[in-house]
């Protein structure tokens, strides 16, 4: 019997780290790359049954952050530096 993969959002903390690293590849593009790798070779890889979920958290968490930054530009006027500096940096100091 083929396995399902799990649902969005129950792997705990990885699920977290998943959505963290996609928000933060809104500022450090290398990050996509680094994970789409990790994603594609490390473990079993593209064979493992939860990659596309841990795929799909990621862009959740860049498509929020992009999503945020634009329309907090747009109709609040708040500075797009907000999104590509400052909570990325605070993150990171986390």
């Amino acid at each position: 019997m083929i396995e399902m993969a799990r649902k969005l959002w129950t792997d705990g903390w990885n699920s977290f780290w998943h959505f963290t690293f996609g928000a933060l590849s809104f500022k450090l593009p290398i990050i996509l790359l680094i994970f789409l790798v990790y994603q594609a070779f490390g473990g079993d890889g593209v064979y493992e049954r939860n990659v596309t979920t841990d795929i799909l958290e990621f862009f959740i968490g860049l498509i929020s952050m992009i999503t945020a930054s634009y329309t907090a530009n747009h109709f609040i006027e708040i500075p797009h530096e907000l999104f590509t500096e400052i909570i990325p940096d605070i993150i990171m100091a986390i």
